[in-house]
């Protein structure tokens, strides 16, 4: 994501779409028992959708 977005500092939270649902996240250092770990709270769920792209809105700033 950093690459992508061509940021040259480090960032921790993101404002993100994902199917129906949306909201922030953070990247949490102890959930690393895999490459990729997304956890959704049922707040977060706004709508039923087949849409599975992941939507970054914005990253955090220093």
């Amino acid at each position: 994501i950093k690459e992508f977005f061509k940021r040259r500092r480090d960032f921790s939270v993101l404002q993100i779409r994902y199917g129906g649902c949306k909201g922030t996240f953070s990247f949490y250092q102890r959930l690393d028992t895999q490459q990729y770990q997304l956890q959704i709270r049922d707040s977060m769920n706004k709508f039923i959708s087949d849409h599975d792209i992941l939507e970054i809105c914005k990253l955090s700033a220093p």
